[in-house]
């Protein structure tokens, strides 16, 4: 069975499992099942045996960062009144990828109160690409609304919005649309990553940003391998590969085989500084048009 529909099954079972207990086991249950959720995504999300362009969900990335530290800062996502300057499809695209990778970020920090809008900024760009049959269900979105504030409900609504997707891309062919969706969201991972980065988390969230960029070849090799490229999409793709060219040079890498863990990677200040600029105007790149 897909490792998504168990971790879905796993946390509806917690939830009526739940029921009719005492409130304080109830929300230790309850805690428990998100953190065990958590893991799963960001353990889902590491260490994946290299298949046909792997490429980890938005919700697996934002949960890999959340589980090190990540912190939340306002107005740092997308705004969604930026969806409308957003013109060619190339661009509603990414900005979709974007955007769900915010949701992510917004979902897995408890900030229930923007979670809407950006709910509803993917539902428009998902007409306009395409995809709008996915978020067509009343009861989806309306299980979207009733599970705000409560962390571990909204995070298996998310799940079955991933595998609603994941089935219509499947049933419509739709994967060279999904590789620009996925560039979209890993490089606003990556952005969020090195923006919410501090003094006291930043050697965690250094490390995790160095392991995401080990999917980087994969996303490269992917959108290469899109029959239909624009010209955007062709020059994205060489963006990329310069960031992952750059990294794959970098002198802490002559060594990395011998880390058993990237937690223990130790990239420069100097080194991080210039992968975070790169990080940073690929975003910038992408949103403001």
């Amino acid at each position: 069975m897909d490792k998504k529909i168990i971790t879905a099954l796993f946390i509806s079972t917690m939830i009526l499992t739940s029921c009719g207990e005492d409130s304080t086991q109830q929300v230790s249950q309850e805690e428990q099942a998100q953190d065990d959720l958590l893991n799963e995504m960001a353990e889902e999300g590491e260490d994946k045996e290299p298949e046909a362009f792997y490429l980890p969900s938005a919700l697996q990335i934002g949960s890999i960062f959340q589980k090190s530290g990540l912190s939340y800062i306002e107005r740092l996502t997308n705004s969604p009144s930026n969806q409308e300057q957003y013109i060619t499809k190339s661009q509603k695209i990414l900005n979709f990828g974007v955007y769900s990778a915010d949701l992510a970020y917004i979902i897995l920090n408890g900030q229930s109160q923007d979670a809407t809008a950006y709910l509803k900024t993917i539902k428009s760009l998902s007409d306009k690409i395409g995809f709008g049959a996915v978020f067509e269900s009343e009861e989806l979105l309306n299980r979207f609304q009733n599970s705000l504030g409560n962390e571990d409900s909204i995070l298996n609504v998310m799940i079955d919005i991933q595998m609603q997707t994941d089935m219509f891309v499947d049933e419509n062919n739709l994967q060279e649309v999904t590789h620009i969706i996925f560039a979209g969201a890993w490089i606003e991972g990556m952005y969020l990553g090195v923006k919410a980065s501090n003094s006291n988390n930043q050697h965690m969230i250094s490390g995790r940003l160095v392991e995401q960029m080990t999917v980087l070849d994969n996303l490269v090799k992917a959108l290469r391998s899109n029959n239909n490229q624009t010209e955007d999409i062709e020059q994205l793709t060489k963006d990329l590969n310069k960031l992952d060219k750059f990294f794959i040079r970098l002198e802490e890498n002559k060594n990395s085989q011998k880390i058993a863990s990237f937690k223990d990677y130790k990239i420069s200040k100097e080194h991080l500084e210039e992968l975070s600029i790169m990080i940073i105007e690929l975003r910038n790149r992408i949103t403001k048009v």
